[in-house]
């Protein structure tokens, strides 16, 4: 019984301690890191605005000096009905909490309803006026817009993958936004690389890339979007070597950037998980985790990196994917990576460095044995 108790009440100590060092950590001035105006690299990170713990997420997002908050915008769930309009309420709210944290917002589009799909991808024009709604609407937010994950995929385009259809779709919305002078920012292309097990109608994304290109859509994405939603534990994995999902497969994307003479572009990894099936203990995931950020922060093309996933959605959420915030019943539990990306951060924009006061008293076994808070 002692000792129970005495483990309980180290661990709301050490909690605590995590806490009061997120909270402490200075933020850097919010310069919107990451993109083409700027030197700085952007730190990202992917949170569901449905989910579990939204608002400890966006203070946590805040406390450690993120820069960029990244959500998908699932559009058939939020304007199901094209004559009654989007259902924007809950989002709304959501954007207001995110402007007061001066957290800038990265809208991914998704999953176009039945009212908004041709047989060709994405209805143009009403992409292209739900851009301009976002825009518009969330003006007191700093945003970019990423124009369909996946969309090299059947799955992310709705119909079968077409560089000329998304360089049409890509020119429509920039020439919207251009027109009512909006500073938001496109992040385009949505390249994933396809697993083992493609579906038949998928097209490779360097193929895909360089149709892009091809089609006359470099004046149009100053930013390339690029999801790795599997990548391995072994982050020095060669891309050439047969592993589409390594993190280093941003090379060969820019490789193809490079052919067509599209140097001043840059990437955006919209999206990257950590690949807990491997990666066991806490320190481990952690690690690497920061060596992640650290590794595409060294490649100058590389504008902004989205950790995946800050928050559980609120059912069902995939046992699978590492979620740095989580209720366990009536206790909120933070992984500590949260005070290493916060370090990192710091020593990036001060030069500073931050005591870490979990330092030596995480579990190293087990991927669910959490810091626990009161």
């Amino acid at each position: 019984m002692i000792a129970t108790r005495s483990k309980t009440l180290q661990r709301l100590i050490i909690t605590s301690l995590l806490l009061v060092s997120l909270l402490a950590l200075p933020k850097p001035a919010l310069g919107y890191s990451g993109t083409p105006d700027s030197t700085k690299f952007g730190y990202g990170i992917r949170l569901d605005p449905f989910g579990a713990e939204v608002g400890l997420a966006l203070k946590a997002a805040d406390s450690i000096g993120m820069d960029w908050i990244g959500m998908d915008f699932n559009w058939a769930r939020l304007w199901p009905n094209r004559e009654a309009g989007p259902e924007l309420e809950a989002l709304d709210m959501f954007m207001r909490k995110a402007s007061r944290y001066e957290l800038a917002m990265l809208i991914s589009i998704t999953n176009p309803p039945r009212w908004a799909i041709t047989a060709n991808g994405p209805d143009q024009a009403a992409t292209a006026q739900l851009v301009r709604l976002l825009a518009e609407r969330y003006k007191q937010n700093t945003l970019a817009i990423e124009l369909f994950p996946g969309a090299n995929t059947l799955q992310g385009w709705g119909a079968e993958p077409d560089p000329v259809a998304y360089k049409t779709l890509l020119e429509s919305s920039w020439n919207i936004l251009q027109s009512i002078g909006s500073p938001v920012l496109l992040a385009a292309g949505g390249l994933q690389p396809l697993p083992a097990s493609r579906s038949a109608g998928d097209m490779d994304d360097l193929v895909f890339l360089s149709g892009l290109y091809r089609a006359g859509a470099e004046g149009f994405m100053p930013v390339i979007s690029l999801r790795l939603p599997a990548v391995p534990a072994n982050l020095l994995s060669d891309p050439q070597g047969g592993s589409a999902s390594a993190l280093r497969h941003y090379e060969a994307i820019r490789r193809i950037m490079t052919k067509y003479n599209h140097s001043a572009g840059l990437i955006w990894i919209t999206g990257y998980t950590c690949p807990i099936q491997e990666l066991s203990s806490l320190r481990e995931q952690s690690e690497w985790i920061n060596q992640s950020y650290q590794l595409m922060r060294s490649q100058l093309y590389i504008g902004a990196a989205f950790l995946d996933g800050l928050n559980p959605p609120a059912t069902n959420p995939d046992p699978d994917r590492l979620y740095l915030i989580q209720r366990d019943d009536a206790q909120i539990s933070l992984h500590p990576a949260l005070a290493g990306i916060g370090q990192l951060i710091t020593l990036d924009r001060t030069g500073q460095t931050i005591p870490n006061p979990l330092s030596g008293n995480t579990s190293s076994s087990g991927a669910k044995k959490w810091i626990t808070s009161p």
